[in-house]
């Protein structure tokens, strides 16, 4: 009987214990830094508890690249005496943290996942992680991505293919993938990827977790790795950094630290405090399920349009519109930026030579064809023109809407994708998407839906709102007015309240 009764107790103990690590794991990063402010946790556990996920899950799902354990465990060790000394380090004090792989971080290697840099040690840290770690934040790892985050996919030949937190025979989304798959396989409470293309706001609609892509200029981006024979970052438009979280709390609190100048960056534009207040029955609110005569698969499409009732039902103001956007002339323009900029040091005659290579594959693929071909300072400045134009379109359509909602992609996730060839560090896809059985380049579906929006610098939170009957992640984006990002993230949270919430499969 007395065996049985120690049996029965420590049954009861491992139980609790392993309740207790799952709370920590998928609570919000708001709610630990609380936690371990009032004493209720020490940071020592809770880097101990995701440091353990990490180890028990990594493996299968392939989202940290590097795992940062006797640093981080020593950095606990240390925000714990401080603490018991009445001192606070800051917003995230003993808060752990993940960091995409091509954030410079000091001491620990960055590869960008890219081969030249494997062993890649940098001697400073990104801009980013030096106002994170200023306010208290521990570095556990960093996450995967694509090959200079460069694809739709978090894949590269270092480390591979990153899992889909669902469904391991799917992608995670890119280039942030390792990010999102991290934050629904409680491996992170928080996370800090970049979105050129949609590689935050994607991952995310994917992987079922939250992203936010800030207004262009008021997040640096110093500190990026890019590939060694750069002499400097080209990419000065469009591209921004920002934060994953599976909440738009923890968004909200990432946004208030991220987006500060710093004294070796003060290139930045301050953005505006919100100090209006709204409810559900004061928003004005446009919504689509398709544009730009890119076909969204069905179930995306229903999904969006039931939120959108509910929204309605719920007594906000609900239009069926879009902003008069030429979306073909964006996607192109888009491109000749990245082109420009991503390019800079490639002659044109090179990309002349390599215009047969890429030409029929990339015909329909407008925000791509401008990438390869040979550019000038001319098309240059047209391009900034047609970009100023498309910034007032959209902002002067957001002064009649508090929000813009709209599909993130055109598909859920998908197989793991492999390219046909590459063209330098460029993958080139031959085999197309699948949508409601029509056949859709594999940039066209993955990319139509983002780029808009990173050309007119909008912010645009990525909120999921439901499953797909194959229990997959549907996701929108919410589109704000530039420098608004506070009023996004707090309209954010009331729509939010309408979404399906979701359970991940290890949450369970």
């Amino acid at each position: 009987m007395m065996k049985q009764t120690i049996l029965f107790i420590l049954l009861i103990f491992l139980i609790d214990q392993a309740m207790g690590q799952n709370n920590i794991l998928f609570e919000s990063a708001s709610n630990l830094a609380t936690s371990i402010r009032d004493g209720k946790v020490s940071s020592f556990q809770v880097v101990s508890a995701y440091i353990e996920q990490i180890e028990k899950q990594n493996g299968t799902y392939k989202a940290i690249v590097l795992l940062n354990k006797a640093q981080a465990l020593e950095r606990a060790k240390v925000a714990d005496l401080a603490l018991s000394k009445g001192e606070i380090w800051g917003k995230l004090h003993g808060v752990p943290i993940t960091i995409k792989d091509n954030y410079k971080t000091k001491g620990l290697t960055t590869t960008a996942g890219y081969l030249p840099l494997k062993n890649n040690v940098p001697d400073q840290d990104a801009e980013i992680v030096k106002l994170l770690l200023s306010e208290g934040a521990i570095i556990i790892g960093k996450t995967n991505l694509s090959v200079l985050a460069m694809d739709m996919q978090a894949d590269n030949p270092i480390f591979g293919k990153t899992n889909n937190p669902w469904d391991t025979t799917l992608t995670s989304g890119g280039s942030s993938g390792g990010c999102a798959t991290a934050l629904a396989t409680g491996m992170t409470p928080l996370s800090f990827g970049n979105d050129l293309a949609g590689s935050i706001r994607l991952p995310s609609a994917y992987c079922g977790v939250y992203g936010f892509k800030p207004t262009f200029g008021v997040v640096s981006l110093n500190g990026i790795q890019t590939d060694p024979e750069e002499t400097v970052n080209g990419l000065k438009s469009l591209a921004v950094a920002g934060p994953l979280a599976n909440n738009i709390d923890d968004l909200e609190l990432a946004m208030q630290i991220i987006a500060h100048t710093t004294t070796t960056d003060q290139r930045l534009i301050p953005l505006n405090q919100c100090t209006d207040t709204f409810n559900i029955k004061t928003l004005k609110i446009a919504w689509t399920d398709e544009f730009g005569s890119v076909p969204v698969d069905d179930e995306i499409k229903k999904a969006i349009k039931n939120y959108a009732e509910k929204l309605e039902k719920a007594g906000a103001t609900v239009v069926k519109t879009v902003p008069e956007l030429n979306f073909y002339q964006a996607w192109k323009t888009w491109g000749s930026f990245v082109g420009m900029q991503g390019g800079y040091n490639t002659c044109n005659f090179v990309k002349w030579i390599g215009l047969p290579f890429t030409n029929g594959v990339l015909k329909d693929v407008p925000m791509h064809q401008n990438i390869v071909k040979p550019t000038s300072v001319e098309k240059y400045m047209i391009a900034l023109n047609i970009q100023d134009t498309m910034i007032t379109i959209m902002e002067n359509f957001l002064n009649e809407y508090d929000i813009f909602i709209c599909p993130v992609s055109a598909v859920t996730a998908f197989k793991h994708h492999e390219p046909s060839k590459s063209y330098g560090n460029f993958s080139i896809y031959n085999d197309p998407l699948m949508v409601n059985n029509q056949e859709i380049h594999y940039y066209m579906a993955t990319q139509a839906y983002t780029t808009p929006f990173t050309l007119t610098e909008s912010p645009v939170l990525s909120l999921p709102i439901t499953l797909s009957k194959d229990s997959l992640p549907i996701g929108i984006q919410v589109v704000g007015k530039r420098y608004e990002d506070f009023k996004l993230l707090m309209i954010g949270k009331i729509i939010d309240e309408y979404t399906a919430k979701l359970t991940f499969p290890l949450q369970k």
